[in-house]
């Protein structure tokens, strides 16, 4: 029958030279008020729902002809997140930004190209991490060259932030969120879902304020490419279901899947995304004309590629490149991890429609226990989206709630991982949840009244969102900046006090500044391990930021100060890793002590600092020599 031939599901997509003629489809728009009436799959009376939909949508396809259409939707899509993100270009490095680029030796030397692929993304940085993202490593070295950046054997110390500039990081940052966009527009395409579905969830994903931690911040770009590749993949295996494009749809959705994961681990998901699209992309490729529907081992294959593709990566991540153990903190109850995982799923949910506050550094100890009563009852309301979306026949609905939950799922927390959330964890999960719910409005509301107010409400969402957008882009522009405002939101941040004192200190020379959130971090610090005495905790971080408070200390003349810090940090010398620490401390100590006129001390202080580093000598001697005690300040 012709409504199992083009059911609602799959009517979305149809061609302009449709089996309607132009008076029959000026007649169905006549009609198409019932439509609000009647539910996603539901039939009006002796005439079947699909067919009064597709006859719908056969008369857009008049007005517009499929070409026209594309090219509009690329260039609205493309001026929107320019608009959006443009500012984004006069941001500097902040954060992670060092470690990624300025501090990488091999990603300054394009010679080192292939050592990428054997290392730690930040390699260079403090500590020995485990994110082998070596795409996203490779890009960097890229901007980096075209960015004029000095090779590390030209260069006496490594660069300063001032000597690369970060405009061309920037925007590859900005055409990579492009690139997601267009594909998640085009994969829309694919899987026949109507023209409004296909402008609209693309613009609002292009311009949502939570992907501003992945945009405007240079070392989210693992985000990006991450989605890309997916969305690229997907793309490509729906080809593979065309005559004719089997074999080339197959290959290149394995190869994107592989640059996924070079990206960004959490493209493990792939397969099971995959498996969540599968029965929407065999609906609409049996619904049109010339194509049957794939066969079951055509079906399996794709998934069967992945499977085997995602087996060889988790050996290889488990044994060769796996640079180090998991989080040595240990990690919180399941009962405990449940709780704050519905409530991070109840702030997600609040932050997918209102946007605001946001900042990099969430916690969940001061947010309202009413949030995980938001996260469970959102998440029942998914299972049963998807179950009644599924049993009515709404295949795209059911797998656009799908693909939310099972791209949240990894990072919600039910598994340890380094936070209990994050806005940038969203960039894939949002993209299947504006797809289904702008699925189900526009499928609800076919009046010709409410469609011109669903247009007016999203499009002006659009446009709100693009502006809170931009806004929230200016909070990045700096490490100063950035790191002020994520203190509004979340004053309890040690990380954030200590990366603000070392900004303060290095950059800013802002000494009190320095001193003043050294001293908060370590306050901090200490607290935390008074309320968890069972954890582990980052000595060789509070070692330096005692170290660089007395420098601080010293430079601001606090002398007697800079000797309560110094002084006891002297200890650490009965620990053969801490040697050189304790070297530097019994260093400064005796310097202090000599500014105080204690000559006896200091000088004890010096031959213990000779005993424990004999390299210091030269040093202590042009202290001596009357040659200032801190150079730089």
């Amino acid at each position: 029958m012709f409504y199992e031939a083009f059911p609602f599901h799959e009517a979305g997509y149809a061609s302009s030279g449709g089996v309607f003629s132009k008076e029959k489809c000026n007649a169905a728009s006549h009609r198409q008020g019932v439509g609000a009436a009647v539910l996603v799959g539901g039939e009006l009376p002796g005439k079947p729902m699909g067919l009064h939909f597709f006859m719908q949508e056969q008369c857009d396809e008049h007005r517009i002809s499929e070409t026209r259409f594309r090219w509009m939707v690329f260039l609205a899509v493309s001026l929107v997140c320019c608009a959006a993100y443009v500012n984004t270009l006069e941001g500097d490095w902040v954060w992670d930004d060092a470690s990624s680029v300025l501090l990488h030796k091999h990603v300054q030397d394009p010679g080192q190209f292939f050592q990428l692929f054997r290392e730690d993304q930040h390699a260079f940085g403090r500590g020995q991490g485990n994110f082998y993202r070596p795409l996203v490593a490779a890009s960097f070295m890229s901007d980096y060259f075209f960015s004029g950046g000095s090779h590390p054997d030209d260069a006496a110390e490594e660069p300063e932030a001032s000597d690369v500039s970060p405009v061309l990081f920037h925007l590859t940052n900005l055409l990579l969120h492009l690139a997601a966009a267009l594909l998640l527009w085009r994969l829309l395409c694919g899987l026949g879902s109507p023209r409004p579905v296909q402008v609209l969830a693309p613009l609002i994903y292009v311009v949502h304020p939570l992907h501003t931690e992945a945009v405007a911040y240079i070392s989210g770009r693992a985000d990006m490419m991450s989605a890309a590749a997916l969305f690229a993949a997907l793309c490509f295996v729906n080809l593979s279901f065309r005559p004719g494009k089997s074999i080339f749809g197959l290959v290149a959705s394995a190869v994107c899947f592989v640059l996924g994961l070079l990206s960004k681990e959490s493209s493990l998901i792939y397969p099971v995304l995959l498996v969540v699209l599968l029965p929407v992309m065999a609906a609409k490729t049996s619904g049109d004309e010339n194509h049957g529907r794939p066969s079951r081992f055509q079906m399996l294959l794709p998934v069967m590629v992945a499977a085997a593709i995602l087996a060889v990566y988790l050996l290889l991540r488990s044994t060769l490149l796996r640079f180090a153990e998991g989080t040595a903190s240990i990690p919180a109850s399941f009962p405990q991890r449940l709780y704050e995982t519905m409530q991070a799923l109840g702030l997600y949910l609040k932050l997918l429609f209102v946007p605001v506050h946001l900042h990099m550094e969430r916690v969940l100890d001061t947010e309202p226990s009413w949030y995980a009563v938001l996260g469970i009852g959102f998440l029942a309301a998914l299972v049963v989206a998807i179950i009644w979306s599924w049993r009515t026949g709404n295949k795209r609905i059911a797998a656009g709630f799908s693909w939310f939950l099972v791209s949240w799922l990894p990072v919600s927390g039910i598994f340890p991982l380094n936070a209990p959330m994050a806005e940038h964890w969203m960039y894939v999960p949002m993209a299947g949840f504006w797809w289904a719910v702008i699925e189900v409005v526009f499928a609800l509301f076919r009046a010709p009244l409410a469609r011109r107010v669903l247009y007016i409400v999203l499009v002006g969402l659009v446009v709100l969102f693009a502006g809170m957008t931009a806004r929230r882009n200016l909070d990045w522009r700096d490490n100063v900046t950035l790191f002020r405002s994520t203190l509004e939101r979340n004053p309890n941040s040690a990380r954030v006090h200590f990366n603000l004192a070392v900004t303060y200190e290095d950059i800013e020379h802002n000494y009190a500044g320095a001193r003043r959130h050294y001293e908060r971090y370590l306050e901090l610090q200490a607290r935390r391990r008074a309320q968890l005495p069972g954890q582990a905790f980052a000595l060789d971080e509070e070692v330096e930021a005692r170290l660089s408070l007395g420098e601080v200390l010293m430079g601001l003349q606090e002398y007697q100060e800079a000797v309560g810090v110094f002084a006891p940090l002297v200890q650490l010398a009965d620990m053969e890793a801490w040697k050189s620490a304790a070297a530097f401390a019994s260093l400064n100590t005796a310097e202090a002590m000599l500014a105080l006129g204690e000559i006896s001390q200091s000088n004890a202080y010096f031959d213990r600092a000779i005993r424990l580093d004999p390299k210091l000598m030269n040093t202590i001697e042009n202290i001596l020599s009357g040659a200032p005690f801190i150079a730089g300040y």
